[in-house]
């Protein structure tokens, strides 16, 4: 056997102590001209001391006059920061209780941090009885690190799927073959309710493919995250949030949907919840059925002095028509127990199941520089993919004497099954009269079986009034298994192809513990983290008997400086240092052929990339967010296109390229122009600037790009509303091919019926059918040009109903342990 055995990217912090340093003396020295103002805070909660959430808080001056107001969050906690000197009530007012009304305190000097500590509401039993006001959360949120899009709430998310809703979400581009990045940096970490699902991109892809919009609660996207999340994730975090009921006694939705683009959709799902004092019971099951039909021209051009330009001595045009029927099925049980007022644990399981069909047919034809035709190629490509994903998960929640001190613990089991099943005939036909046609047939199977485990626990304290600590420990252990076999038919027999088959298993451990800190000063607050990091990983080609062995030890420290300014204004600095590993698919060097003349390798010896971020923002009255953000990632993984002239055949393998540097500023705005128009709206210039090395010659490709994504919510009275959406890309670069711009409008409209219980909504997804992919490589003796036509252009029709009690009195809790299955293609 073959062994080679690597150490891991070299640790480089010997800059952050400076850095650090200087973000302080920025932050101390932030407008201190301006007075020194005070922060106040509370909780809500009810009778039984319940947390609420998004009730109205009002800060007013001794005289009853408004000074500002705000919503407590989703534990029922407020804050006003940068509070002058003055005496000054709290109100509160939420639907179906009595109004609060706190007594007169005094900010000064001497109290500059106050902490109204439990403000407990009273159920107003009138109004229980009475028509119940609904506030709906807004479509889009946005805080000074995270974005929220609530998908419940859009009527454009309806006959979606969660790869489809990427599409719209601010900075988020999603890629002609699924990848994922957000403000130009790709590699972001997509998380499904906190949890990783250690999946390759692909496996992702098909996931996300698979889990309906009908499903799904809100969209986080975060571009700097905490020690807090996992160190992966250059290009930061995507969290998905699956819903849970959280309202008491027993209830429930249920929803369907139809539509059409190319090809017919539709879907169902229904959820159950039953909850008491003691118990919470809940599970959901949702089906999916997407028609799905796309089209690709893809042209190549070949040069006899090995160099792209001059006159071309041949060409390939090839063009494909492909039909893609994916069936899904997700489902999700679960059972929360209160031991007593401290202690509580949760079993759950979630499932998702599902069919993929790849069923293409490839025109190719062989053109000389004269014109004359070579050859004329005709392909069916049948790909039937199914998968099996499920996620078992223990829990366990303790919570102190003191407020905010809690204790959790998690285990989670991961089982993810894929199979491939391939049939791959080519038919080379005459390219004159008399001649006969050759043709040969490829199979494959692709089994790839994945299994993680996982234990987690994390402690939280606010050790003082100022002083808050966080703290874990995480490990997690991945075994994958992938056995490529391909057979070719020789004279009417499958015999066993030995060049292109091949066994590949890895395995992967990863051990993390962190901490954070949370420090609350006069007039600023620091919040500093630090994680490590061990991982080792084993990939062992069985088919050539060879065994390549990475152990490293990583730290990645994070920090942000808040400093509110006046009433109006908060500054943000804030650095972090991340990791990207190779997932399986990019390290197993078999070889995936989408036609004879294209195919997919990936890379034994590929190294993680190391990134470096650096973020400082503005936000003015929390309603637009300015963001400067300089990022330098190295050894940054690329796929990169290759070519072998003698075959007329390109291939796709990773690479690791030098370096990347991502720079830019974007800007959000959530907008109230009229009464009954609001709107989120995101602006993003950046600059992309790969270097690197390949086929032995240095390159730099780099340009500056746009985008723009605006959501738009009507409300038309009568229990109507609308919406309406629109994304526009620019040209992009990404490792040495070129982008071109796309966009896409789509718009909605919906009915409330059945005394609001339930709704009708019917929407159009990409208006103009303008969102579509192309790309231009040219480089050495590459010159292709791709343009794919999704299947994006769409009408949904969709009716849900909401049966049951709908009080909600208790409050739902999350587990602890979301946040581990990305790089193997699994559940949440």
């Amino acid at each position: 056997m073959k062994t080679y055995s690597t150490g891991g990217p070299k640790l480089s912090t010997g800059f952050l102590l400076p850095f650090i340093l200087q973000m302080a003396f920025i932050a101390f020295q932030l407008p201190c001209y301006a007075q020194t103002k005070g922060n106040i805070s509370g909780k809500v909660v009810d009778p039984q001391g319940i947390p609420i959430e998004y009730v109205s808080v009002g800060l007013l001056y001794e005289d009853g006059k408004m000074v500002k107001g705000a919503l407590s969050d989703s534990t029922g906690k407020f804050t006003f920061s940068a509070v002058p000197d003055g005496k000054y009530l709290v109100k509160v007012t939420g639907v179906s209780y009595h109004p609060l009304t706190t007594q007169s305190f005094v900010i000064s000097v001497e109290n500059r941090i106050l902490d109204l500590g439990l403000l407990k509401l009273k159920e107003d039993s009138k109004l229980l009885n009475a028509v119940v006001i609904s506030a709906q959360k807004k479509l889009v949120e946005q805080t000074i690190d995270k974005t929220v899009i609530n998908v419940e709430n859009s009527i454009l998310s309806e006959g979606n799927t969660a790869l489809e809703l990427l599409e719209r979400a601010p900075g988020v581009k999603v890629g002609e073959d699924g990848q994922i990045s957000l403000k130009g940096r790709s590699g972001v970490l997509v998380m499904i309710n906190g949890k990783s699902t250690y999946l390759s991109p692909k496996e992702l892809s098909t996931l996300l493919k698979g889990t309906n919009s009908s499903s799904i609660s809100k969209i986080e996207i975060m571009s700097n995250p905490s020690a807090k999340y996992d160190a992966a994730g250059n290009g930061g975090i995507i969290n998905i949030q699956m819903k849970k009921n959280m309202k008491t006694g027993l209830n429930g939705s249920v929803s369907l949907n139809g539509g059409a683009s190319r090809n017919a959709r539709y879907g169902s799902a229904l959820s159950l919840n039953y909850r008491n004092d003691k118990v919470n019971v809940y599970g959901s099951y949702d089906y999916g059925y997407r028609g799905e039909t796309e089209y690709l021209d893809f042209v190549r051009r070949f040069y006899d002095n090995g160099n792209a330009g001059g006159i071309a001595s041949r060409a390939s045009y090839q063009d494909t028509e492909t039909d893609e029927p994916l069936h899904t099925n997700n489902f999700r049980l679960g059972l929360d127990y209160e031991l007593d007022s401290s202690n509580t644990i949760g079993l759950l399981i979630n499932g998702n199941v599902g069919k993929y069909t790849h069923d293409s047919k490839t025109g190719n034809r062989l053109i000389s520089g004269d014109g004359t035709i070579i050859s004329r190629m005709a392909t069916t490509n049948y790909d039937q993919q199914n998968w099996k994903n499920l996620t078992y998960n223990v829990n366990y929640l303790h919570k102190f004497k003191k407020e905010g001190r809690t204790f959790s613990a998690d285990a989670d089991f991961a089982s993810n099954s894929f199979t491939s099943n391939l049939n791959l005939k080519t038919t080379t036909l005459p390219s004159t009269d008399g001649q006969a046609g050759i043709t040969t047939n490829r199979r494959g199977y692709i089994p790839a079986v994945t299994d993680v485990y996982l234990a987690k626990i994390d402690y939280a304290d606010p050790l003082t009034k100022t002083i808050k600590l966080e703290s874990g420990l995480k490990s997690s252990i991945i075994q994958s298994d992938n056995n490529l076999r391909y057979d070719v038919l020789n004279n009417g027999n499958w015999e066993y192809d030995s060049n292109g088959s091949n066994h590949f298993k890895y395995k992967e451990q990863i051990h993390a513990g962190y901490f954070n800190i949370n420090k609350e000063f006069k007039g600023f607050s620091v919040q500093a983290g630090l994680r490590g990091e061990y991982t080792r990983t084993q990939g062992h080609q069985i088919t050539t008997d060879s065994l390549l062995i990475r152990s490293y030890f990583q730290l990645f420290p994070s920090v942000f400086i808040n400093k509110p300014i006046g009433g109006n204004h908060q500054i943000q600095a804030a650095y972090s240092r991340r990791i990207e590993r190779p997932d399986y698919g990019d390290l197993n060097p078999f070889r995936v052929f989408r036609d004879p003349l294209l195919f997919y390798q990936g890379n034994p010896f590929l190294k993680p990339e190391l990134i470096n971020t650096f973020q400082l923002s503005h936000s003015f009255k929390g309603k637009y967010t300015t963001a400067i953000n300089y990022n330098q990632t190295t050894d940054v993984i690329t796929w990169l296109s290759g070519q072998i002239d003698s075959l007329n055949t390109t291939f796709e393998s990773p690479q690791n390229l030098n370096r990347l540097i991502n720079y830019g500023i974007s800007f959000t705005a959530s907008t109230t122009f009229i009464e009954w128009w609001n709107g989120t709206h995101f602006a993003n210039i950046f600059r992309n600037e790969y270097k690197g090395n390949v086929q032995n010659n240095t390159f730099n490709n780099n340009t500056t790009s746009f985008s723009f994504n605006s959501q738009n919510s009507f409300k038309a009275g009568k229990g109507y509303t609308m919406e309406l959406s629109g994304f526009y890309y620019s040209g992009s670069v990404y490792g040495i091919s070129t982008y071109k711009g796309s966009y896409a409008i789509s718009t909605g409209v919906q009915k409330n019926i059945l005394k609001d219980k339930g709704n009708i909504k019917l929407m159009v997804n990409d208006i103009f059918q303008s969102n579509r992919y192309r790309e231009q490589t040219k480089y050495q003796n590459i010159d292709m040009y791709t343009n794919k036509r999704p299947d994006s252009r769409r009408i949904m029709l969709s009716l849900s109903y909401r049966f049951g009690n709908q009080d909600i009195s208790k409050k739902d809790r999350k587990t602890g342990s979301e946040e581990i299955q990305n790089r193997v293609k699994g559940g949440g």
